[in-house]
């Protein structure tokens, strides 16, 4: 019987690299580079507005030059608008497709403009306007997501043929090619060394992206447990408590302590006790949704939001992570065996706050609470 798992394997393995999974904090901030990338399109239209400015000037009765002007004042506009919406937080899960898209179309438009001007050898061979494809790709870069590098390389070489295929059957590129100092085709193989540009752009984007990743997730994740700091845990509540407050949905933050901790570090020693933290955060991931926050809030606590989860469905959630702490024992590497029990504190919003300060020491106060009345238990309001 033929087996196709490799095969499955092989093709999920391409599917990741070309279209790699993004942590939302990394997304989350990608949202400064989406205003830079948003500030630098309005200078650039603007300064692309100029020439045909200049020219209605020098020849008002030009009309190539209006056509030209309104158009660049349609897309300052649309620039302007893209400001707006990448100022919002969170913004748009989708901004950044959406404006790679119009940066690339932009630049395929601009060159459209230029062969109906009567300018084709600029159009097919100048490298100056050619280079503003590469640049809208670049700029992805600062978005944090190599999903939309992929997407703005393939959408400028898909455009950039189809532009060279509707100059070649209009016959705009004909002036371009019976000029001596053009040496190359039209069709997709004459345009070779500009695919390659843009394909060597991509990379560079993707090359740029991943690095960042890198230095972002040491930054984001706890080193022992893997899970979320504490500084960004509060910076992504916060996040979410505005994004539950928009749209009217509640949110459960709970704080748990493993308890008495301190006995398994004296009697087992700090690497045992290393082991148990690790097995704790393992078995929390498995118990929360992927749009869940999970994180190590220091020493031997945690901390969970539940997204868009009222109280009570907190409540069984984290009586399920409960007795699946206490019940299952954690085998230790020097042949041994522990068995833990954990506690629980946990504030609701809006319910007891709309902050994430007030959350937190809402969740701490019954956290303690739950610790004085005998432990192994979870406390909530009421």
């Amino acid at each position: 019987m033929l087996s196709f798992g490799p095969t499955r394997q092989m093709l999920r393995s391409v599917k990741r690299s070309l279209w790699p999974p993004v942590d939302p904090g990394l997304v989350d901030a990608g949202r400064e580079g989406e205003l830079a990338v948003a500030r630098a399109r309005i200078a650039i239209v603007v300064v692309l507005a100029l020439s045909p400015a200049a020219e209605m000037i020098r020849h008002p009765q030009e009309t190539p030059a209006a056509l030209a002007l309104a158009i660049e004042m349609l897309f300052l506009a649309l620039a302007v608008t893209i400001l707006q919406l990448a100022r919002r937080h969170p913004p748009a899960a989708s901004l950044g497709f959406v404006t790679a898209a119009i940066d690339v179309s932009f630049v395929t438009f601009y060159h459209a403009t230029i062969f109906a001007s009567g300018f084709a050898l600029i159009a097919i061979t100048s490298r100056v306007t050619f280079a503003l494809y590469l640049l809208a790709i670049l700029a992805t870069s600062l978005r944090n997501d190599g999903r939309v590098a992929t997407f703005a390389g393939t959408l400028a070489a898909v455009e950039w043929l189809a532009l060279m295929q509707w100059a070649s059957l209009t016959g705009f590129a004909q002036a371009a090619l019976a000029d001596g100092r053009f040496y190359g085709d039209i069709d997709a193989a004459g345009q070779a060394e500009e695919i390659v540009l843009i394909g060597t752009a991509t990379m560079l984007a993707r090359i740029i992206i991943a690095r960042a990743r890198g230095l972002r997730l040491s930054s984001i994740r706890d080193n022992l447990t893997g899970l979320l700091t504490r500084a960004h845990f509060e910076e992504r509540l916060a996040t979410e408590l505005m994004r539950g407050s928009r749209h009217h949905r509640p949110l459960a933050l709970a704080i748990i302590d493993v308890d008495q901790f301190k006995r398994v570090n004296d009697t087992a020693g700090h690497l045992a006790g290393d082991e148990v933290l690790r097995e704790v955060a393992v078995r929390l991931t498995r118990t929360v949704r992927r749009t869940d926050l999970c994180a190590r809030f220091g020493g031997d606590e945690f901390a969970l939001a539940f997204i868009d989860t009222s109280v009570a469905d907190a409540a069984a959630k984290l009586e399920e992570i409960r007795r699946t702490v206490s019940m299952t024992p954690i085998p230790l590497k020097i042949h041994a065996v522990v068995t833990i029990t954990c506690s629980a504190g946990v504030a609701v919003a809006p319910l007891d706050g709309g902050d994430a300060t007030s959350l937190i020491a809402i969740a701490d106060a019954r956290l303690l609470a739950a610790k004085k009345a005998g432990r192994d238990r979870l406390m909530v309001a009421g």
